[in-house]
């Protein structure tokens, strides 16, 4: 969906979350919002591409969640 939208914004697929241990053995989730990765692209894609962002949005933040209980 994202490609037919805006061409330019595939090239930040996939749009990636990283864990990586501490060194107290703990873990960090890091990550940056879709709606952040496919900000430069929104001119192109409109708000169609910015609702698809939120979307993902909304399922990063959900993992994030369940990640950290």
């Amino acid at each position: 969906k994202i490609l037919a939208l805006s061409t330019a914004a595939m090239i930040e697929a996939p749009v990636r979350m990283y864990v990586t241990e501490n060194d107290d053995g703990t873990a960090t989730l890091s990550y940056k919002t879709p709606i952040h990765v496919f900000a430069p692209y929104l001119e192109e894609g409109g708000s169609d591409l910015a609702n698809l962002a939120q979307i993902l949005d909304d399922r990063f933040a959900a993992i994030a969640a369940k990640a950290l209980k």
